[in-house]
């Protein structure tokens, strides 16, 4: 018997749920970055209210954790896998009327919801995105490609914006948020926007976000069309890790598509090393 509780205090639900989540940061850091995050801004992913779930037995100990924000795919977290606190906690969404757009998750958890969503609502969940958790603790030395890293100042925030644009148009499956030049400021001013430059011309980009508790995620890499295939890319990778290592993090942590085996190698080649696979769904009607 499960019962499942809807927080609507960010730092009650983080308290009571974040012991689920520190141990393995990098499977995790999903959920928990994002939990952290919300604590310091509850509405740095939309104006809408965050979905905070949890799980629990007859004796309080926790099943299964879930966030969502909207309009993202529900994030759920079930480790060991606990498929009747899953069917729980499907069945209290529907009771509470909540239409989710998808969910997203180690495979495994994903998968088994995803399933469950399936069979209860008639709704079909079709995976959109296969992604690889990876994890770096030391940087290999590689060779580097002409050009250097730069960090982003105010006076970048447009060609942030665009770059990060160009990525989402390209890439992004499910809902999406396109960015603007002032949405772009708060990671310039936090340090975590990084660009490769070569010659005058800003050829790749990545970001630092959702730090975690020793961690932190190197995410948002781009590099537009007519700059690739010339190592940019693994090279910022490379500087962004070992200066957010220099910074005091004992890790650092990235997703990769797995449909983008290119992403994939050359990361490794980084120093990173994978860890779990996520799986995402998005729940569509029946025709």
């Amino acid at each position: 018997m499960f019962t499942v509780t809807f927080e609507n205090d960010v730092h009650t639900y983080y308290e009571q749920a974040h012991h689920l989540w520190e141990g393995a940061e990098t499977r995790n850091n999903l959920i928990l970055g994002l939990s952290l995050r919300l604590m310091s801004d509850l509405h740095a992913y939309g104006d809408a209210m965050p979905l905070m779930a949890l799980v629990k037995d007859e004796k309080g100990e926790i099943g299964a954790s879930a966030l969502m924000t909207p309009p993202f795919a529900l994030i759920v977290q079930s480790e060991p896998l606990n498929k009747p606190a899953l069917e729980a906690l499907a069945d209290a969404l529907i009771a509470n009327g909540w239409h989710l757009p998808g969910v997203n998750g180690i495979a495994e958890v994903s998968d088994c919801f995803a399933e469950i969503w399936q069979e209860k609502t008639g709704q079909q969940a079709r995976r959109i995105v296969n992604t690889r958790a990876y994890e770096l603790r030391q940087v290999i030395t590689l060779s580097y490609p002409p050009g250097g890293m730069k960090l982003a100042d105010e006076s970048d925030a447009q060609i942030a914006a665009d770059m990060h644009n160009a990525m989402i148009e390209e890439v992004v499956l499910g809902p999406r948020r396109l960015g603007t030049a002032e949405s772009e400021l708060e990671s310039i001013r936090q340090k975590r926007t990084f660009f490769w430059v070569d010659g005058g011309d800003v050829v790749s980009i990545a970001l630092a976000n959702r730090p975690q508790i020793k961690g932190i995620c190197v995410g948002g890499v781009y590099t537009p069309p007519g700059f690739r295939r010339r190592g940019y890319a693994r090279a910022l990778v490379a500087e962004v890790s070992k200066e957010l290592l220099s910074r005091g993090y004992e890790l650092t942590n990235l997703f990769t598509d797995l449909s983008n085996p290119t992403s994939n190698k050359i990361y490794q080649e980084v120093g990173y090393r994978p860890v779990c696979d996520y799986h995402q769904y998005e729940f569509v009607d029946q025709a």
